[in-house]
């Protein structure tokens, strides 16, 4: 029960939410998360994107510095093998072998020898000068140079290994030339004559990436297979092995490739590429910020343009959920104003969305509860006046009875039975109209109608008759006091008063389906259609105000009153033909309350 407690208030917190801010806050999180991680995927893609692209332009540069340092490399060889060719060169090596026969053919040889190297170098500044050695250690210098013969056997040991190939030795520091070395051969038995030196200006290597962007951004530098540093732009170490920790894995690893080293608390991106027919590689150490300078633009600009995105999906959530939360919030509004008994309001809201319905069966409901009420308080209006009308009668209904049952005992002592019998007919009515039963049976309705037309057959003599047929299932039926005899009334007052034919009053009761129907027919002389227009109007409104029909409005409205909208009177008439009334009841006509209760 405890660990469901904080989801249960969260979960609370969120039905309690206003609904404008859950829509903002929903809005918000269905767009900012997105965003954020297909900003951040985007960032790092490009990121490494940018990566693998800059890693593939280091290398495409460093293969390019390393191929036209190769086609420097070349130049030397092509020198080298045009001495190596050259049969000057070689009778003068097999001379200085077999010995000069004076110092003077000694340095006449020298001579020859020099214009020779001189002519093999004069086309190319890289070069700084070329020697010859003999077997025996006789040197033959290019240019000015003064070589001592004083040959060292044991630093050309490496060229046993390589015989007939040049051999690129380490970098002079104080010279900052680059020596390569070969042996020379006899053409004819290739047997060894002599050796080959060459010196390379360092200069000649560093000038082909000395201008390049990557040397200008971080260092480039080449390295031999032992570690040493042949080039640099930092001439203090050359032909020094430098402690970097990643020289091992530049000596040791693929021809090209890129890697990365943090020193001194900075982040580098190494890339070499070895250069060929030598045992050199070209590195480039650059700096990771270097790198990452493209990548820290587009970490802003995303930035900048993610804010932009959550100011525009603030903007559009607020008006996105202002445009649903507003309606809500105004109709909330009303129904605190309907709660203040204020029917006079009206939601407008034009949309056919799900608040465009609201708002339209708002107003038929308050345009329903407004009806409701009226009719209601018109109905309880007509309560009061009935009662009213009720209390009138009985303003001191003993003296009408005692002055009825006079007039009956003179009839009787006069001997005028007649007299007798309309006046107690009279009394029997009236004090039936005073009781405070709501609901009679419907025989006892039908004795008053009898009670009624008796009366008026004494006005009227035999011109009117009465003709009834009732279902006596329905006899027992309870129905609203005086709901017959008004009807009556009105088709001998309307219908028969000036009809000189024999008038016929026909009453007829039956049941259909869920219904009681009783029917009022006569054949006087009908209504006028106007007239009758406006009768069947005034059975719409609550409260007469025409005179004209006042029983059948007051029958019809009680009707209504008790049993709904669906039952009460329907009037059809034709003009000399005669009027029918017909009167809806429900299948089972009770009370709502007791049927004895006093009014």
């Amino acid at each position: 029960m405890m660990r469901n407690q904080p989801a249960s208030r969260l979960r609370q917190w969120i039905l309690d939410m206003k609904i404008q801010k859950k829509l903002l806050v929903s809005f918000l999180i269905l767009n900012l998360i997105p965003l954020a991680v297909i900003g951040t995927l985007t960032y790092q893609k490009s990121r490494s994107l940018i990566q693998e692209k800059t890693n593939a332009y280091t290398t495409d540069l460093l293969t390019e510095v390393s191929k036209n340092i190769e086609f420097k490399m070349k130049e030397v060889k092509r020198v080298y093998y045009s001495l190596f060719t050259n049969k000057e060169i070689r009778d003068a090596l097999k001379k200085a072998n077999l010995g000069f026969q004076s110092q003077l053919e000694y340095l006449d040889e020298i001579n020859k020898i020099k214009l020779l190297l001189d002519g093999a170098i004069i086309d190319s500044e890289d070069i700084q000068d070329i020697s010859l050695y003999a077997l025996n250690k006789d040197v033959f210098p290019s240019g000015n140079v003064l070589k001592s013969n004083d040959l060292d056997i044991h630093d050309w040991d490496v060229l046993k290994e390589n015989e007939g190939n040049l051999v690129w030795m380490n970098t002079n520091p104080e010279q900052l030339t680059i020596t390569a070395r070969s042996s020379m051969f006899d053409v004819g038995n290739l047997k060894k004559i002599g050796y080959f030196e060459l010196h390379l200006k360092e200069d000649a290597l560093y000038s082909v990436f000395a201008q390049t962007k990557l040397n200008n951004e971080g260092e480039m530098y080449i390295i031999n297979q032992n570690g040493r540093i042949i080039s640099h732009s930092n001439k203090s170490l050359i032909n020094t092995t430098p402690d970097y920790p990643y020289i091992s894995r530049v000596l040791h690893g693929p021809e090209q490739d890129h890697t990365s080293e943090k020193m001194d608390g900075i982040n580098y991106i190494i890339t070499y590429h070895a250069i060929g027919n030598t045992d050199w590689k070209i590195v480039s150490v650059i700096p990771d910020a270097k790198y990452s300078q493209t990548s820290i633009e587009l970490k802003n600009w995303m930035f900048v343009i993610f804010i932009i995105c959550i100011v525009v999906a603030l903007f559009l959530a607020y008006f996105v959920s202002n445009s649903i939360s507003k309606p809500i919030r105004q109709l909330s509004a009303m129904m605190k104003d309907v709660e203040k008994d204020r029917f006079d309001i009206q939601f407008n809201y034009n949309s056919r969305n799900e608040i465009g319905v609201m708002s339209r069966n708002f107003n038929r409901m308050i345009d329903r509860i407004h009806h409701l009420i009226n009719t209601v308080y018109q109905e309880e209006l007509l309560k009061q006046q009935s009662q009213l009308k009720y209390l009138m009668f009985q303003i001191n209904p003993h003296f009408l009875f005692n002055t009825l049952e006079t007039i009956n005992w003179l009839a009787r002592m006069k001997n005028v039975p007649e007299v007798g019998k309309l006046s107690k007919a009279l009394g029997d009515l009236m004090r039936e109209g005073i009781k405070g039963k709501e609901y009679i049976p419907l025989d006892k309705e039908l004795d008053n109608v009898n009670k009624y037309v008796y009366i008026q057959q004494y006005r009227y003599g035999d011109k009117i008759t009465i003709s009834i047929d009732i279902d006596t299932m329905a006899l027992p039926l309870l129905v609203p006091r005086f709901i017959l005899q008004p009807l009556v009334e009105n088709a001998i007052i309307h219908g028969m008063e000036m009809k000189i034919d024999q008038g016929l009053i026909d009453i007829r009761g039956f049941f259909e389906d869920d219904l009681f129907i009783i029917t009022i027919s006569d054949n006087g002389n009908g209504i006028e259609a106007a007239r009758l227009a406006q009768i069947r109007e005034n059975l719409q409104v609550t409260v007469d105000n025409s005179g004209m029909g006042i029983g059948l409005i007051n029958v019809h409205q009680r009707v209504q009153l008790h049993y709904g909208k669906r039952f009460g009177l329907q009037i059809d008439s034709v003009v000399g033909q005669g009027t029918v009334i017909t009167l809806t009841l429900p299948h089972k006509v009770e009370k709502r309350s007791a049927d004895s209760t006093m009014k």
